[in-house]
């Protein structure tokens, strides 16, 4: 997996010099949530495809695979996406890799033009003065990855941070500001960890402020049914081996998952004869049949998430409320292959609240300057398409930008 075109925008942002203006905005840096960006897939020699109608792809070269109009069209096609969008856990390299034969790339790094669902946010922002590839900049990424603790491989997602790094460096160098860094879901969970990678002293060079829209660091209990229901991304006809192989192959599957610190002992999902709490996501994974995702959930995912220390630079969190939330699952006699009754709590309507408010214990942390915002009735996509949450959003990135004067109507 590789993103292209390769740090170009990079290049392009040392380009301009400080002065007339380059310097009246902190640089904003958007980071998607999981499914919000271009996928582009090539098939090499080595891919054999699973059903007739997948073989002609091998001779178009690049092709869009996410978002894949191609399979909501044609039916035939829905194989060949399940087959080009799985990834495959190598233990022997203890690392997830592409399928054999499917080479991916994440096309239009640095640029906005690469977000899916952001048009609304971007439009405001860039009436306020902000310039695509200049002050205002995206960091996709292939949402399937993730990246692994300290003594595990993670080829892609130790690329991406690498990347963003570099991106928020170049930010600063070419506007004299440090970044403001704003992401949405799955990207706040990337944000974090990306954070705590990199050195103190690093972090408040090169980074303003952080805005997290709908965090979920803690996990959610719908990552659980994913998991054992697989997932067919809104196609038709996804056979449920092909949901299931969607699901669970892919590295930030596992990163859904309710955690310990955040659910304790909250009953997630309950059979028969059992009940799953976050503290017992290892026999859950066996009781659905994920055998193999015990291995790389409890060496790769659980030591990441045992504490949620507070970044150390300045941050707010916009969450949605007041959305009913699946909270339980209770399973019956079919067990995990039927449908559960679903019992409802608080939260976003993906995002449970505890996990939505985990973050804002760091507003006790002496040093860590934190806002929270809760936005009532607001889903945990309506960031983008609820007119009032639309402007909350763009109202916490200007006032994250600091005391620089803005027109909103420019």
């Amino acid at each position: 997996m590789a993103l292209v075109p390769p740090l170009l925008v990079v290049a392009a942002l040392l380009a301009p010099p400080l002065g007339s203006g380059a310097g009246r905005l902190h640089p904003v840096v958007l980071v998607p949530g999981y499914g919000s960006n271009q996928l582009e897939a090539m098939l090499t020699a080595g891919y054999e495809p699973s059903a007739p109608a997948c073989a002609a792809a091998d001779e178009q070269g690049w092709f869009q695979l996410w978002p894949n109009h191609t399979a909501t069209r044609d039916a035939s096609q829905v194989p060949c996406f399940a087959d080009q969008m799985s990834l495959v856990y190598d233990t022997g390299a203890d690392d997830y890799r592409d399928a054999d034969g499917v080479a991916t790339r994440v096309p239009f790094f640095g640029s906005a033009r690469a977000l899916i669902g952001w048009d609304q946010v971007v439009r405001q922002l860039e009436g306020m003065g902000y310039r695509d590839g200049e002050t205002l900049l995206a960091a996709p990424y292939d949402f399937r990855y993730a990246v692994a603790p300290p003594g595990h491989p993670s080829a892609v997602g130790g690329r991406y941070f690498r990347d963003l790094g570099r991106l928020i460096q170049a930010s600063r160098l070419s506007q004299g500001r440090p970044a403001v860094v704003v992401a949405h879901s799955f990207g706040c969970a990337l944000t974090y960890q990306f954070l705590l990678s990199r050195p103190l002293p690093w972090r408040r060079r090169y980074v303003h402020h952080v805005v997290f829209l709908g965090s979920a660091l803690g996990g959610f209990a719908p990552g659980m049914q994913v998991l054992s229901a697989g997932m067919d991304y809104g196609l038709p006809g996804v056979s449920r081996p092909a949901m299931l192989r969607l699901a669970r192959s892919q590295q930030s599957a596992l990163w859904r998952l309710p955690t310990p610190l955040v659910f304790g002992d909250r009953p997630l999902a309950v059979t028969g004869g059992a009940t799953y709490t976050a503290r017992n996501m290892s026999g859950f994974l066996d009781a659905i049949g994920f055998h193999e995702g015990v291995r790389p959930y409890e060496t790769r995912v659980l030591p990441m998430w045992e504490a949620l220390p507070a970044p150390m630079v300045p941050v707010t969190s916009v969450i949605g409320v007041g959305v009913r939330t699946p909270e339980t699952y209770v399973f019956g006699t079919d067990g995990f292959e039927g449908e559960p009754e679903v019992v409802y709590g608080d939260g976003d309507g993906d995002i449970n609240l505890v996990s939505l408010a985990a973050i804002e214990a760091w507003a006790g942390v002496e040093g860590q300057a934190m806002e929270v915002v809760r936005l009532p009735g607001v889903h945990h996509a309506g960031f983008f398409s609820v007119d009032f949450a639309v402007e909350r959003v763009v109202d916490e990135i200007y006032k994250a930008g600091g005391s620089v004067e803005l027109d909103r109507t420019s």
